[in-house]
């Protein structure tokens, strides 16, 4: 078949796809449909068909008769392809490797998010996954070595078949005392193996370096409760209390404030540029009208490492 005559061929599958696709969508068990090449008896062939994707295969003798599928639709052959339920992946899923964004947390820990991944400035071999104390380290209350699940234990997690990493430092959070302030809420963590970690963020991609933040910047982060949002920086400089439950209040000075882009379990999630995707932040407070984020340099500088970038 010429070159013409093939792509003559596949505008009349797309056209025929289209013109069926009410009618198929609405059959039982359907979850969609579209183009591919057919299945014989467990082998991929050559010839494009209009594939027709199912939650389960069935006997015809189990479907009625309204609820079969043709075998051609205006002579394009059809091919169901059994798929499962299609459904959104929340970012409180086990995924290995285990991208930023997802659900991460000290196996004491409800659940937080995994940030990025970072390099040792000394060990420069040495990568860790970075998040907040809270989330790590159980405010201050967790001891090195200690299991850090993927997912958090609030999505399911539990060691020792979800511990992904052992906590590995800790900058420790001052409780309290107005003029002990802080400028972090940070932790990392060594992933058991390199395997088990990508650097790249669910939504958003592999980090491309790290930029001051200033107001009026649009911002995107990915976390675990309300994944991928956007919103822009509408505070720098601030210093804010927050409250940490039992352990108490903490002040932190130099933080960056942003529209409101997070729900609890989100603490941990990088904040990027919107526009260069570079790092300014890491989150980890917020209320219903805003979100509060460390500076990333001090995040960095606290902890001696920096962000793995593409």
């Amino acid at each position: 078949m010429t070159h013409e005559k093939e792509k003559m061929q596949f505008a009349k599958i797309q056209q025929v796809r289209e013109s069926s696709e009410e009618s198929i969508l609405g059959l039982a068990n359907v979850v969609g449909l579209g183009i591919g090449y057919k299945e014989v008896k467990g082998e991929t062939t050559t010839e494009t068909c209009i594939s027709v994707y199912v939650q389960k295969k069935m006997a015809v003798k189990d479907l009625e008769s309204s609820d079969r599928i043709p075998e051609a639709l205006d002579d394009v052959k059809t091919d169901v392809v059994e798929v499962g339920l299609i459904e959104t992946q929340a970012f409180t899923s086990r995924v290995r490797p285990a991208k930023p964004g997802y659900s991460l947390g000290h196996f004491r820990v409800t659940a937080g998010t995994f940030g990025c991944l970072v390099r040792s400035i000394r060990f420069p071999h040495r990568i860790y996954m970075l998040s907040n104390n809270h989330v790590l380290a159980n405010s201050n209350a967790a001891k090195i070595g200690d299991p850090i699940l993927q997912p958090g234990r609030a999505d399911g997690g539990s060691p020792p078949e979800d511990t992904i990493a052992r906590l590995s430092r800790f900058k420790r959070i001052r409780f309290n005392d107005p003029e002990a302030y802080n400028l972090v809420d940070a932790a990392i963590a060594i992933p058991i193996s390199r395997r088990h970690v990508i650097a790249s963020i669910v939504g958003i991609g592999i980090p491309k370096g790290t930029i001051e933040a200033t107001l009026g910047m649009a911002v995107i982060k990915s976390g675990r409760t309300t994944e991928t949002t956007v919103g822009k920086v509408t505070g720098i400089d601030a210093t804010v209390a927050v409250n940490f439950g039992r352990p108490g209040v903490a002040y932190f000075r130099n933080q960056i404030l942003t529209t409101n882009m997070s729900q609890g379990g989100d603490s941990g999630s990088l904040l990027l540029s919107g526009q260069t995707n570079e790092a300014t932040g890491l989150l980890f407070a917020g209320s219903s009208r805003v979100t509060v984020h460390n500076n990333i340099s001090n995040v960095l500088m606290a902890l001696d490492v920096e962000i793995v970038t593409a």
